[in-house]
């Protein structure tokens, strides 16, 4: 698919329903959106050249390597070739986190939190030349409000040259406010201390922003409910995890009464809707949680997202690492 395709589909799907509230969205930098006409008009795409690199997916490294969110170019430089773009508020709510230094992939950014929307997502702001001195945890900010100068800062494995400047922008969900205990566990990270708190990528999971952004005012909601379903797995909990208390209209049931949970998973791994099982279900597992549906049609997609192991029926890393953060708060 082009992608003057796909984002003609997205906006198709974007205003395929007319909800009765809906949250205002502001394009997340100084670019002026009513310029903007095909999907080249807007992307900074990796060094390989192709504006699909730019894309949320599995468009890095020739489909191996996911990304997160999109890159949106910068419109105007300085006479030293560094962007001028402002980067801004998408929508209104307060500020979650704000990292000044160039410590990791995201370089120095900035999270924010909408809880007045349909749904409480996220929204993260990276590779930040520098942060508005202002912004503060805690406190409140407006759609359309600068909060960075775009930039090119990162501390990943190869450098973000200035002629390839641009905002990392991401919309999703906290998987779990566990995730540090989590963290802290995994024999891995021993020699590599969890410097983001909870707004660590690892516990960050996002969806395709043009999701949101392809509509003036998106239902945030909706819009993560239209993802399509690529498989489901059923926990086991001695307590309600933190994220369906976090995102209750998620899920469906009486959370009170069950210790079993039936979970549906988008293909890049965010838990799209939970449904609280009676625990006397024989098809229940007897361990912590078992992977059990899966869309055929989505298997190899979910293979390169390591959703699914190389085998496509066994759970992949990312799919058993995302669980094992969901339950962190549920043991």
């Amino acid at each position: 698919m082009s992608l003057r395709s796909r984002r003609l589909l997205l906006l198709l799907v974007a205003l395929a329903t007319t909800p009765l509230f809906a949250t205002e969205v502001s394009w997340p930098t100084s670019m002026d959106r009513a310029v903007l006409r095909d999907p080249e008009d807007f992307l900074q795409p990796t060094i390989s050249g192709k504006p699909e690199s730019a894309l949320f997916g599995m468009v890095r490294e020739e489909g191996k390597r996911f990304h997160e969110g999109i890159d949106i170019k910068p419109v105007a430089l300085n006479p030293a070739g560094e962007p001028l773009d402002l980067v801004l508020a998408a929508m209104d709510g307060h500020v979650a986190y704000v990292n000044p230094h160039v410590n990791g992939p995201y370089g120095k950014y900035v999270v924010l939190i909408h809880p007045d929307a349909e749904l409480a997502v996220y929204t993260l702001y990276a590779h930040l030349a520098k942060i508005e001195p202002t912004l503060k945890v805690g406190a409140g900010i407006r759609r359309g409000t600068p909060i960075a100068l775009m930039g090119h800062t990162s501390a990943g494995v190869s450098a973000i040259t200035k002629d390839r400047a641009h905002l990392h922008f991401e919309v999703g969900l906290l998987l779990s406010t566990g995730f540090n205990n989590w963290y802290a566990t995994q024999p891995e990270n021993r020699k590599s201390p969890n410097q983001h708190s909870l707004w660590n990528g690892q516990n960050l999971i996002g969806m395709d922003p043009l999701l949101v952004l392809g509509a003036k005012n998106p239902n945030l909601l909706a819009a993560v409910r239209r993802q399509p379903v690529a498989l489901s797995v059923v926990m086991r909990t001695a307590k309600t995890p933190d994220f369906v208390k976090r995102y209750p209209m998620l899920s469906r049931g009486d959370a009170a009464r069950t210790s079993h949970w039936y979970v549906e998973f988008s293909w890049q791994g965010m838990p799209l809707r939970w449904t609280a099982l009676e625990t006397t279900d024989p098809a229940l597992p007897v361990g912590r949680w078992r992977l059990m549906e899966l869309d055929q049609a989505q298997r190899a997609q979910l293979i390169q997202r390591k959703m699914l192991a190389p085998d496509g029926r066994s759970a992949g890393e990312l799919l058993q690492q995302n669980v094992e953060i969901l339950l962190s708060t549920a043991r």
